[in-house]
């Protein structure tokens, strides 16, 4: 009997620790989750190999892989840094708070100003398994043809650093010895959320559904919850979502934060449909500009991938290019992935508990969308195949996981006809 109580209150104890954040290590931080979390995979897993598939029962080999991914694990943006700063000030100031809450007293923000927006350890980290994933998965396309692959990055120098850690890992699994690339930038391709004035008079006008889930009696609750932890009532939502990214870039990037302690699991998901709102309006299915406005990216893959059809020669074998979460998320709409068939809307936050339009699982740190151009060896006819976070997914157009290429062409040819300037005019 004594056994079986001590078990429980074991057992409590454990429940009670996991709730207050001492194992927050889940896809539930949004676009600040590190891509392990949301992978949920073990370094000693097998990788498959990609280069071939079946389609109509003849074996397809790779020609090309256009690969887009999100920059690597990061420190917090300047403005991020200065707002934890505040926020710690204004709380510090409080002598009752520090009674109640210690760690506040001597708490040094980790995140030094000079780091701002730079990669971080964990992100060298999350390049490096990469780098050895895409080179195993692809090991026949990649082998003795790094010289082949265009490497395209932004004018943010944590693109760069992805892509130099990125590189060295791959060239050391490929054992290939070869010089780093000069990477090309192009913001046009890849930032042209940046370059669309259509777009950024919608994105005004967008945070509709994210101000009235901030009003409403979910956000209410964790944001009162809060303040009774801490012992004031002064405490707003923005300065809630500032611990919580103290919350998310600490316990990535050092495996603990006593930040967390003042969130529940339940708080975090109420959280990201939070920031979940904020994409799914701004870069995601709210509105057409925001996956309109992507077909930069979306021809010039269509036009490398013509070329080879029609040239059959090899003077390009891969296009990996380093972006942003603005780049992918509105890619993914692009082409239909993770479309769910309600709306996100303030009001329906339970009947989206089991959306696919997460970006806490599809567009982590170093998030990735791979498509891969197959020929198959008796017909010759082309077909592709869609890889997300690694992963075989589904391609809407088709409904399978391998299409045909022209009937995927014809699906998406919104995408590869590109009037950039048509598309984003304002009047």
């Amino acid at each position: 009997m004594i056994s079986s109580i001590l078990l429980i209150v074991v057992l409590a104890t454990v429940v009670v620790e996991f709730e207050c954040g001492t194992n927050f290590m889940k896809p539930v931080f949004n676009a600040m989750t590190p891509y392990l979390w949301a992978k949920d995979r073990y370094s000693n897993e097998t990788v498959t190999d990609e280069s071939t598939v079946m389609y109509n029962g003849e074996v397809c080999r790779i020609v090309n892989l256009n690969l887009l991914m999100r920059h690597v694990a990061r420190y917090p943006s300047l403005y991020w840094i200065r707002r934890m700063e505040n926020l710690h000030n204004m709380i510090k100031s409080n002598p009752d708070v520090l009674k109640k809450h210690r760690f506040l007293e001597t708490w040094i923000i980790p995140f030094a100003e000079v780091n701002a927006y730079s990669m971080s350890a964990l992100g060298t980290e999350e390049a490096t398994t990469l780098g050895r994933t895409f080179g195993e998965k692809f090991q026949q396309l990649f082998k003795g043809k790094m010289n082949l692959i265009d490497f395209t990055i932004t004018s943010r120098e944590v693109t760069r650093q992805s892509f130099v850690a990125f590189h060295r890992s791959l060239n050391e699994t490929l054992i290939a010895d070869t010089p780093g690339p000069i990477p090309t930038v192009d913001d046009s391709r890849l930032r042209f959320y940046s370059k669309c004035k259509k777009y950024r008079t919608y994105s005004d006008k967008s945070n509709v559904e994210y101000d009235l889930f901030v009003g409403g009696m979910k956000m209410r609750t964790v944001v009162d919850k809060i303040n009774k932890l801490l012992g004031v009532t002064n405490l707003k939502t923005e300065q809630v979502i500032t611990m919580h990214q103290i919350c998310a870039f600490e316990l990535g990037m050092f495996n603990q934060s006593d930040w967390c302690s003042f969130f529940t699991l339940d708080d975090l998901n109420v959280l990201d449909y939070l920031f979940d709102l904020s994409h799914f309006w701004q870069r995601g299915f709210g509105y057409a500009i925001n996956w309109q406005m992507s077909c930069p990216y979306t021809s010039h893959m269509f036009k490398r991938f013509d070329d080879i059809i029609a040239n059959q020669n090899e003077t390009t074998v891969a296009d990996i290019q380093f972006a942003h979460s603005y780049t992918l998320l509105p890619v993914y709409t692009a082409f239909g992935l993770f479309k769910d068939s309600n709306k996100l809307l303030a009001n329906n936050y339970e009947a989206n508990k089991s959306r696919r339009f997460r970006v806490s699982r599809t567009c982590p740190f170093s998030a990735n969308l791979g498509t891969g151009l197959y020929k198959c060896e008796v017909s010759g006819n082309f077909v592709v195949k869609m890889f997300v976070n690694e992963d075989a997914v589904d391609i809407p157009a088709c409904g399978s996981k391998v299409c045909l290429y022209q009937d995927f062409k014809q699906a998406y040819k919104f995408l590869d006809d590109c009037n950039f300037e048509k598309i984003c005019r304002t009047q």
